[in-house]
């Protein structure tokens, strides 16, 4: 690959990362804060980076802690088994998210 295509590609990631941000305000602990500007400072790193990896990375881990709750319907079989709908908080969290990922991209147009 050339040295234009190589940085073309780059430009590319860039713009597409950059096009999915949004901005959001919120309030912190002090010492939360604090946090995150002595990680800034020790990484030379942006705040607002080192906030959203941070963010994201909380994110993650919440969707994979939400516990499965055995329903009591039947979803498939798998292997000879029974497959239960999730009756805890995941299926309203999935619902929730894919209704918002449709309206909030229209409302920062």
């Amino acid at each position: 690959m050339n040295t234009f295509e190589q940085m073309l590609s780059s430009w590319e990631a860039k713009a597409n990362e950059i096009n999915d941000r949004a901005e959001y305000t919120l309030s912190l602990r002090q010492s939360d804060l604090v946090k995150i500007k002595a990680l800034a400072e020790a990484y030379e790193l942006p705040e607002a980076l080192i906030t959203e990896g941070l963010l994201n990375a909380a994110i993650k881990e919440a969707e994979q802690a939400i516990p499965y709750v055995k329903g009591s319907k039947v979803i498939r079989v798998e292997e000879g088994e029974n497959v239960y709908a999730d009756a805890g908080r995941t299926p309203a969290y999935v619902e929730a998210e894919i209704r918002l990922s449709k309206i909030l991209p229209k409302q920062d147009q």
